[in-house]
């Protein structure tokens, strides 16, 4: 980075070149960094303050869809066909399978 001359036609220094900025712009540089607090300041106590109940009173976020006292069923045990995946490995091949019914049955069964 190249120098710029000082007054007597000297090189300065990058401390006295900042230096001299800040002294020229003193007032600048405080009221920005005051209103950057104060920005700040509002910001920290909107988000504070934001209180999630007032804004979704009234609504239902998942309305229920099965009645009171029913329970949801476990999914059907239903046979899967034999399938190709692709990987980055390459393509593998997935034999067919069950799949669903429940294992509460199971594990209800004395051995």
């Amino acid at each position: 980075m190249p120098q710029a001359p000082s007054e007597d036609g000297e090189p300065t220094s990058v401390i006295e070149t900042v230096k001299s900025l800040v002294k020229k712009n003193k007032k600048i540089i405080i009221g920005g960094g005051t209103a950057l607090v104060v920005a700040t300041g509002v910001f920290i106590s909107l988000a504070k303050g934001q209180d999630l109940t007032e804004d979704t009173e009234g609504f239902d976020p998942s309305p229920d869809l099965v009645a009171e006292g029913e329970k949801r069923q476990p999914p059907r045990k239903h046979e899967v066909s034999a399938y190709e995946r692709r990987t980055r490995y390459g393509v593998q091949s997935v034999r067919s399978y069950s799949r669903g019914g429940s294992t509460a049955e199971a594990d209800c069964t004395p051995a």
